[in-house]
């Protein structure tokens, strides 16, 4: 699309928006979903986040879990402050209001492309945290000189690194500068693109659209292998083991199938519509912003931050309930902070 023209194009379609989903139920679900629920879990998602960074700082950096839990706590709070600033400009009483700056454009470059990028980066560590995992099941004696803390650091940076890079190029071809919008006969602050700019972009989304893909294969094969490795070997140990440890070893390798199943299952369960969502975009030209069907564009969009909203705040009731090493510190924590009191 032409930025030159973008205005224009955003005046046709506003005159045909409407097609499948009508305005009122429109309004509606941006109330609910883009700026309650949103803003809502984001904001209750920091608070937890920053509560799973403290407690990994207390347990150390040995382990390697932790390292990676770590950076996944902190681009969970990247992508649920810009779900924030997100849900803040979507909110009728601040669209409405007289800004010097279009809400819509300014998000795009403010929230859209920075929640892009801590996603893809959760997405990574994600699939990392699930092929850690899987190497300890499948090769016990000789994964810890595989994946040392070290080299689990350096995954993490290195995956942070890359991701920042591949979208680089998407905030070098916009500009935020003054603007005329010719339906509203007002100039503002919007969005710019230099010459260029929009083929620019374009590779950035590519680039950015296809490793999100390929990390869900990687969560999904690695934690298939995980749980064939888990029942092949709970069954050997049944055949050669007492009947205590046949409980023991059983319940073990149940708690570490259902932790996997459970991280796997959240996060496949949230990101997988904005997956479809993407292909959707990509298959009809009219599914877009300023698209005939911009209003299910949004709708579904404002559903789909929503689940990753939740996804990035759910994540310490699984340490809480899977980790006992977890549970102990956030206990004492807890315990300290009502002593004070």
């Amino acid at each position: 699309m032409d930025s030159r023209n973008s205005s224009q194009i955003a005046v046709l379609a506003s005159a045909q928006t409407g097609l499948l989903v009508d305005d009122f139920t429109y309004n509606i679900f941006v109330l609910i979903f883009f700026v309650a629920v949103m803003g809502s879990a984001s904001f209750i998602g920091i608070i937890f986040n920053a509560i799973n960074i403290i407690v990994f700082r207390k347990q150390g950096f040995k382990d390697t879990v932790n390292i990676t839990l770590f950076g996944l706590a902190i681009s969970d709070i990247g992508g649920l402050m810009s779900l924030i600033w997100l849900s803040i400009c979507f909110n009728p009483w601040f669209t409405n209001a007289d800004l010097p700056f279009d809400t819509e454009e300014i998000q795009y470059v403010t929230a859209g492309w920075p929640h892009t990028c801590f996603t893809r980066i959760t997405g990574w560590i994600t699939a990392f945290v699930t092929f850690e995992r899987c190497l300890c099941i499948a090769m016990p004696l000789k994964v810890k000189t595989i994946i040392t803390p070290r080299r689990t650091t350096f995954v993490v940076v290195g995956i942070y690194s890359i991701v920042i890079s591949g979208v680089v190029p998407a905030f070098y071809s916009i500009r935020l500068g003054p603007k005329f919008y010719q339906s509203k006969n007002v100039t503002k602050i919007g969005l710019l693109y230099i010459p260029n700019g929009v083929h620019i972009e374009n590779v950035a989304v590519l680039v950015n659209i296809i490793p999100q893909y390929v990390s869900f294969l990687v969560v999904i094969v690695c934690t298939i292998i995980l749980v064939r490795n888990l029942t092949l070997k709970s069954k050997w140990r049944k055949s050669t083991s007492n009947s205590a440890q046949q409980n023991s070893l059983s319940n073990r390798d149940k708690k570490v199938v259902s932790m996997i199943i459970l991280i796997s299952s959240i996060f496949m369960a949230c990101f997988l519509p904005s997956a479809v969502n993407q292909i959707i975009m990509i298959v009809s030209v009219e599914y877009s912003i300023y698209g005939i069907n911009r209003n299910l564009f949004l709708l579904s969009w404002s559903i789909c931050k929503s689940l990753e909203a939740v996804n990035s705040a759910v994540n310490i009731f699984v340490y809480y309930n899977m980790s006992s090493r977890y549970r102990e510190i956030l206990d004492e924590m807890l315990n300290r902070n009502k002593g004070k009191k």
